[in-house]
């Protein structure tokens, strides 16, 4: 996994701070965007597969509800699975947001860090 944040130790004070680094979490929104687009495949071939059952439960299994419950498990999860790459992606497209607005931030403390040290008030 990539490294987003980090904690570090300034001085003998030992203050944390918290970094971001924006061009982090604009690589990681991509990754999630690939692996939003990967996921088609592998959730149809496992709904396919897992979807024959055959007669995996035998007579029991018709007895008590065994087969319909599985069904429906099957079921749910196969949907849950679909909402995966939507999820991925809204998740990729905050993070690009998050890394502008980190910048966005930066730039603008940058700026003000320049006018403080050449004399000029903003």
């Amino acid at each position: 996994m990539l490294t987003v944040a980090s904690v570090f130790e300034r001085g003998s004070g030992m203050s944390e701070q918290f970094g971001v680094d924006p061009e982090t979490l604009t690589d990681l929104a991509g990754r999630f965007d690939r692996e939003a687009t990967g996921l088609a495949g592998p959730i149809g071939a496992f709904s396919g597969s897992a979807a024959e059952i055959g007669q995996a439960f035998g007579l029991l299994g018709i007895c008590d509800g065994a087969t319909e419950k599985y069904r429906r498990l099957l079921e749910n999860t196969v949907k849950a699975l679909g909402r995966l790459p939507e999820v991925l992606r809204t998740d990729g497209d905050r993070l690009r947001l998050n890394a502008t607005h980190y910048a966005d931030s930066d730039r603008t403390a940058l700026g003000y860090l320049h006018t403080a040290a050449s004399g000029d008030r903003p």
